[in-house]
């Protein structure tokens, strides 16, 4: 859905709400002041907005615990390559090599993915209590 912010002359449409995750806080800040200033005119984007926050809080969450479950798998299956490629020893063959350092590369993305989807959960969070401290 469309958000449209009115204040005045000045007319903001967001078409996509997800960027809220990647905009400056400051910026969102501003913009969500002049949504409040005249808060009967935007009241459709403020129930749409409390709506989103709560929705992208829990999807968040339900992320983050994905994520979780998905570094622990990849961890232990980097693991298991490395101790396999162990067990060869000096005759390890490309295959075990290569299955061993793939596994390492998959467990260091789990990781990277990780930290982005709490990064992700703490912008909302912080989104949350910036609209509940504008909020009249």
């Amino acid at each position: 859905m469309e958000i449209v912010i009115k204040n005045n002359r000045f007319v903001c449409r967001i078409y996509d709400t997800d960027s809220f995750i990647e905009m400056p806080l400051k910026n969102t800040r501003k913009l969500w002041k002049l949504m409040f200033a005249e808060a009967w005119r935007n009241e459709l984007s403020i129930e749409y907005l409390r709506q989103w926050l709560v929705n992208t809080h829990t999807r968040l969450g339900a992320d983050v615990s994905q994520r979780e479950f998905d570094l622990v798998q990849a961890a232990h299956n980097a693991e298991e390559a490395r101790r396999t490629k162990e067990a060869y020893g000096s005759v390890a063959t490309k295959e075990v090599n290569e299955a061993a350092r793939l596994a390492r590369k998959a467990a260091v993305h789990a990781e990277r993915e990780l930290k982005r989807a709490k990064r992700e959960l703490e912008k909302s969070e912080k989104l949350s209590r910036i609209f509940a401290e504008l909020s009249p």
